[in-house]
């Protein structure tokens, strides 16, 4: 009789006394527990593959999480643009404020200008 570790064992142990409870001949007995031992063998493997695709298909690969850091990227990187942009408009609007409001800087402009 063949015995396998763990949980299993005990389970494998319960069915071969079932088998054997039935089929007097050992013989036969253990021709039958092999035959389904064999078969379970053959069964949990095709679960375990069906599971190992089945998780596949659910799991993000490699390239699908580049390719979502790349999107993030060009996100990030295009509204840090449009953010340099309003900051630079904001800039030159609040220097020509205070050139505007500064009469110092009005007579620093046509001092520039040649303007009197």
């Amino acid at each position: 009789m063949i015995y396998f570790g763990g949980i299993m064992a005990i389970a494998y142990a319960k069915l071969y006394e079932i088998i054997a409870k039935y089929i007097k001949d050992e013989k036969r007995a253990e021709e039958l527990y092999n035959a389904v031992v064999e078969v379970i063998k053959e069964e949990k493997i095709i679960v375990k593959h069906e599971l190992k695709d089945e998780l596949k298909n659910e799991l993000a690969t490699k390239e699908d999480i580049m390719l979502a850091e790349e999107r993030i990227l060009r996100y990030v990187d295009n509204r840090f643009n449009q953010l340099d942009k309003k900051m630079t408009v904001g800039f030159v609007i609040l220097i020509l404020l205070y050139i505007l409001t500064n009469p110092n800087a009005i007579e620093l402009i046509k001092l520039l200008f040649g303007v009197k």
